[in-house]
This record gives structure tokens, sequence and C-alpha cells, in this order.
């Protein structure tokens, strides 16, 4: 009985010694294993990626060029990075407060006017588009605002445009700090509208939009198209 109690004792002791917390060991130092692999990743897919310091940002793998800035904010060359406008001073007209370091010039757009299918097609996907598919009108800031880069020649291929879910999903590959802080800088943490309405909502009142809010990075939502949230405007290579 008593040798029975030690090799219990012996085994007991051994089984406490490997199911102690083992130290974590990182290829960076610092971060742990977990955070190492999001940011190797995010290092991985960077590559795919060229700044073209021009205020754009090409995606190699999907050939699409990125506006580099927030619709709404400026991009400044020497800098290569987005600056909020100058705002007026609200008490003496020859001055100005300095520069929105809050939003960084950033404007709230809505998908449409109106809560119905009025600025979206009605086959799927039911894409933003100009002019509406229904009898009831609608107007969508969200498409005016990119559109409105394309200039004077309606006739261009390559527009800018809403991106569409799938495209704004691509950017939250790898984590924030992998590609959004490094070629997206002051990126808004809120709702980005995508050109995708919701087929399963038959009055249309709902459109998909993507979050770049730090806890719920990259996760899709169906908001109300009236709602105002924040564009980055696209176009094919």
């Amino acid at each position: 009985m008593k040798n029975f109690l030690i090799i219990l004792l012996i085994f007991l002791v051994s089984l406490l010694i490997n199911c102690q917390e083992k130290p974590v060991r990182s290829v960076f130092p610092g971060l742990s294993d977990e955070d190492s692999s999001v940011l190797l990743t995010g290092l991985i897919l960077n590559q795919g990626y060229t700044d073209n310091r021009d205020g754009t940002i090409t995606d190699n793998g999907f050939n699409l060029i990125w506006r580099k800035c927030t619709q709404g904010q400026v991009y400044r060359s020497a800098n290569n990075d987005c600056e909020g406008i100058q705002r007026p001073s609200t008490t003496n007209p020859f001055f100005t407060q300095g520069a929105d370091t809050n939003n960084w010039g950033a404007q709230l757009l809505s998908y449409c006017s109106n809560a119905t299918n009025a600025c979206n097609q009605l086959f799927v996907p039911q894409v933003l588009q100009a002019e509406s598919s229904i009898a009831v009108g609608g107007i969508s800031e969200a498409f005016r605002s990119c559109d409105a880069l394309n200039g004077a020649d309606a006739g261009q291929t390559n527009r800018w445009r809403v991106p569409n879910p799938l495209e704004l999903e691509r950017l939250t590959l790898g984590g924030r700090n992998a590609l959004i802080a490094v070629h997206f800088p002051n990126t808004i943490e809120d709702y980005y509208w995508s050109s995708w309405s919701n087929p399963e909502d038959l009055l249309g009142q709902s459109a998909t939009a993507v979050i770049f809010e730090r806890k719920r990075f990259g996760e899709k939502e169906l908001r109300t198209k009236t709602d105002r949230y924040y564009v980055r405007c696209v176009r094919n290579r």
C-alpha cells in the first residue's frame, strides 16, 4: 500500500509539471504567437498592395485601385496622408480653427435618400446605381460622391464607384495595423457603405455595410439606407 501511494504521488507531481503553462515564444518579441501570426499574415498580404503616392492604392491581387482617403478627406501629397479640411472660425471669418482631427474631414453619406429600392438595381446583386429602378425617386449621396471623381468624361471605363462588400472585406484581412494603418491613414472606426442592397429585404430598406471599428473589424451588417456612414471609393485597374 505504501509503494502504491508513493507511485501515485510521483504520477500526480509529474502531471502537475506537464500541465504548467509554457512561456510564450514569438518571432516578434513582446507579442504572443497569435498576435505574431496576425502580423505576419498582414505583412504578407501587404505585398499585394502598391502605394502609388498620388492618393491611390493598387490592389494587385484583385486589380483594383482604391482611394487612399475616405470621401471628404483631403490627400496631402507632401505627406502622403489624409488630412482634414481647414474649418472656418465661427467668430471671425478671416481665421480658421485648424484641421478636423476627429474624422479628418470624412463625410457621412447615405446609401439612398429613400429607404426603398430606388437607388439600386432590382436583380441580384442589387448594385447601387445612378437612376431609380422604380417609380419612387431617390438620390444616393454615396454614389454621387464617388461618381464625381470621374470628371466630365462620362464614357470612360473603370469608373470610380462604391465598392461591393467582398472588396471592402478584403481590406480587413490580416488585421487593422497590417494594412489599414499603413496604406489608408485616418480610416474612421465606423461603418463604410458597400454598393449592395439586401435582396432578402422585399421593401428594400437595408443595404450592406462593413465596419472598421477595432472590436468588430471586418464584420458585415445590414443598415438602413437613409442612415449616413462613410465611403471609400474604388475602381477597376
